[in-house]
């Protein structure tokens, strides 16, 4: 090696030897200290669009829907409840089609309204006095009793009789016989009453603390000749007490088969296996016509918007899912009633919101409308727009076919309009 060559050459080595730590010093800052992370991007305020819907949860009896913490459940348009129309407005005494005239029954809050065995007065409930009385189409009252049951939380009436079940707050139970003033208080753990057509039993659901001791049970009205027809455990919610017209069957059980679709179960006493129905949707609520030939019912998916779809099917015997019918109707049973065993009146909210499916409380400021449906043929026809904006909460029509008796949800007091 030529050490002068090399002390010639000194400097040039040390000006690129402090090159090359400058760009070595310059790679590890940016491969270890300077941050990779790209921007985060502006965020619109609302994060959710219109179109988002809120995931049901599961729910245990008497329990609302579940919502999303976050979401702000919109609430319907305001209505106006009183001069709903132009002075003008032709305003015709018997429903034909057009608006309506509505007459007040009963101003004070009426609760649980059932037709009685007459087939032309109403049974109800006033739960701040706690009295039940009967009413007749000119809105008097006759009081049922003179004892009084304050703050009842749900009531099973019996199909044919002045009997019922009344549910309290605490869990307390009490089966009384109006018209022979009888009274037997029933177990704590038993709820969600239904009598069956010939009101010599009822079925129930034993909600025992212990998840693993609850049942689908039967008894006589009084308590006496229990037992337990099917295990439910921790499906209590998915079960629902409902007996048959024919009283083949005590409850149902609804069970999702897919994302849009469910099966319904049919319960009876004697571990019959029944044929089951394919529900066009999930979170189904329904009601048997009078004979119980078939089922209507309301069910939601993602096709509907999630809102709820009325449908008829046939629900007794071999012919149980034949006759699958689309009344084209967005409500639910418990706006319905039957006037017999093919003709059904509905009260449908003028509009149903996106949604509503699984919150019904969209459209609490809704007013409905009357439709009639055929369910033997599954025509349906308007009936009637009501002369004021009304959101009906319970609605039954007289035996003889001439009267609707309702209640709307926004006073819950009791009116009534002239079908015939």
């Amino acid at each position: 090696m030529n050490l002068q060559n090399l002390s010639k050459n000194k400097p040039v080595l040390i000006i690129g030897f402090l090159i090359l730590c400058i760009i070595i010093a310059g790679a590890l800052y940016f491969l270890f200290f300077k941050s990779t992370t790209p921007p985060i991007p502006d965020i619109e305020e609302d994060g959710i669009t219109g179109d988002a819907l809120p995931i049901s949860g599961e729910r245990e009896p008497g329990e609302g829907d579940v919502t999303t913490p976050d979401v702000q459940i919109p609430t319907g348009p305001e209505i106006t409840r009183d001069d709903a129309f132009e002075p003008s407005t032709q305003v015709s005494d018997i429903a034909r089609g057009d608006v309506t005239k509505i007459t007040n029954l009963d101003g004070s809050k009426t609760d649980f309204i059932k037709i009685d065995s007459t087939g032309n007065k109403l049974l109800a409930y006033n739960k701040e006095s706690g009295a039940f009385y009967k009413i007749d189409e000119e809105g008097n009252k006759v009081s049922l009793s003179g004892k009084t049951f304050k703050n009842v939380s749900d009531i099973a009436w019996a199909p044919e009789s002045e009997k019922a079940i009344l549910e309290f707050p605490d869990g307390s139970n009490v089966y009384y016989d109006f018209k022979n003033d009888k009274q037997v208080t029933l177990p704590k753990d038993w709820t969600e009453f239904g009598f069956n057509s010939t009101e010599n039993q009822i079925a129930f659901k034993d909600m025992n603390s212990n998840v693993d001791k609850r049942f689908l049970g039967t008894s006589n009205p009084d308590g006496s000749n229990a037992k337990y027809i099917e295990y439910i455990g921790g499906e209590d919610h998915n079960v629902t007490v409902k007996w048959s017209p024919t009283n083949q069957i005590a409850a149902t059980y609804a069970t999702g088969s897919n994302a849009d679709y469910s099966k319904i179960y049919f319960i009876g006493q004697n571990k019959e296996n029944f044929r089951s129905i394919d529900a066009n949707g999930y979170n189904v609520e329904y009601d048997y016509t009078p004979t119980g030939s078939h089922i209507v019912y309301s069910a939601q998916n993602s096709l509907s918007g999630h809102k709820p779809v009325l449908y008829a099917v046939e629900a007794s015997g071999d012919r149980i899912g034949y006759g699958h019918t689309n009344l084209k109707l967005q409500t639910w049973p418990d706006k319905c009633t039957f006037s017999n065993d093919t003709t059904m009146y509905c009260a449908v909210p003028k509009e149903m919101p996106d949604g509503a499916g699984w919150f019904p409380e969209l459209t609490d400021n809704i007013g409905d409308n009357i439709y009639k449906v055929n369910i033997a043929t599954g025509s349906v026809s308007f009936v009637a727009q009501p002369q004021y904006e009304y959101n009906i909460e319970q609605m039954q029509v007289s035996e003889n076919g001439e009267t609707l008796f309702f209640t709307d949800k926004f006073s819950q007091t009791l009116h009534k309009m002239q079908l015939k």
